[in-house]
């Protein structure tokens, strides 16, 4: 866990650092993750929260992004149950500038989830928090308004994390998301 975190922080300062001809995207964006229960019967159900990530272009079409997002719901599938999940990633994007302003991007993170407000299962007890290794892998559609500013149309991705379920220990998630883009060019 503490070696995802010093990725996301390494590649983060990396970013806000970066040369002058680099390219530097930052985003906030609404979250609403479609997330399943044990194994069986889907047991699924819906979290909300936010997302806030940034990216650092490398190449023309390559580049380093880290994200930090955050879900919650309350009373899961009216069990009274709650779950809050905390996710920090990074990895690879790679993105393509087409015309009138619209930029698909496609990704691959890795990293960490931290739940919590919960209960997690473990030999002869249940835990209140949990933390897993995590992946995403999924993309987004931005489209630019005006040279620093534009809006995530769209993002989805698939999330997959190993947090304890008394069953398989693994859960899939779907990620959809929108929201607002910031582009900065460092100062020469």
């Amino acid at each position: 866990m503490r070696l995802s975190k010093l990725l996301v922080g390494a590649l983060l300062c990396a970013a806000l650092t970066a040369s002058a001809q680099s390219k530097i995207d930052a985003s906030v964006s609404y979250e609403l993750q479609r997330s399943n229960g044990p194994a069986g019967d889907c047991g699924c159900f819906n979290l909300q929260g936010g997302r806030a990530d940034a990216s650092y272009r490398i190449l023309d079409r390559l580049g380093v992004a880290g994200e930090i997002s955050g879900v919650h719901a309350s009373n899961i599938t009216g069990s009274r149950l709650n779950l809050s999940l905390l996710t920090y990633m990074a990895g690879p994007r790679f993105s393509m500038h087409l015309r009138y302003g619209l930029k698909p991007f496609a990704q691959f993170l890795i990293g960490g989830v931290h739940g919590f407000d919960a209960m997690f299962p473990h030999p002869g007890r249940a835990l209140t928090s949990a933390n897993s290794f995590a992946f995403t892998a999924g993309g987004g559609l931005d489209y630019a308004v005006s040279g620093h500013f534009a809006v995530r149309v769209v993002q989805i991705d698939y999330l997959k994390t190993y947090l304890p379920n008394n069953a398989t220990d693994e859960q899939n998630n779907l990620r959809f998301g929108a929201g607002i883009v910031f582009r900065m060019k460092s100062a020469k």
